[in-house]
């Protein structure tokens, strides 16, 4: 009886400690966290730059292409897509369209998706309005497209 109750216990220990694997979408997911300003110098030249920081989530962790990685190659494939708005008269106007390269990351050995936050630097020049506004989003391997993203409204400090 005593075994009996001991395999039991040793069962259920094992079944309670057995941790059921996070499950996401083979189609990248994005969620927005941050966007600040900061002044950088380049070459003795000061310019403002925007960081906008956001998660991201892959159910197959195939993000960012091998091609990008090699320096080798000619080959870009442009796989995150920010999109600039100005307000102008009250409404956001798209300005400006700028395309970046994701780091390759390869295939993860413990677990099948990947996570992370990423951080993209925007250089940009404020030219006719003092508010703007970015959508963005990403692109897997397999070209498919993630969620779209908005930063809030952003008021441009100005710095001289």
């Amino acid at each position: 009886m005593r075994n009996i109750f001991v395999v039991i216990l040793t069962l259920t220990v094992c079944f309670a400690s057995c941790e059921k694997a996070e499950e996401f979408s083979d189609i990248p997911e994005i969620k927005y966290m941050d966007f600040s300003f900061a002044i950088e110098s380049i070459n003795g030249f000061e310019n403002q730059v925007g960081y906008l920081t956001f998660e991201f989530v892959d159910g197959n962790g195939d993000i960012g292409f091998a091609e990008n990685s090699d320096s080798v190659t000619s080959v870009e494939i442009h796989d995150i897509f920010v999109y600039e708005y100005k307000k102008i008269d009250g409404n956001f106007i798209i300005t400006d369209t700028t395309n970046y390269l994701l780091p390759y990351f390869a295939e993860g050995v413990y677990r099948k998706y990947i996570r992370g936050e990423m951080e993209i630097k925007i250089y940009f020049i404020n030219q006719g309005s003092d508010t703007i506004r970015y959508d963005f989003q990403i692109m897997d391997r397999q070209y498919h497209l993630s969620n779209i993203e908005s930063t809030p409204e952003l008021i441009v400090p100005e710095w001289n």
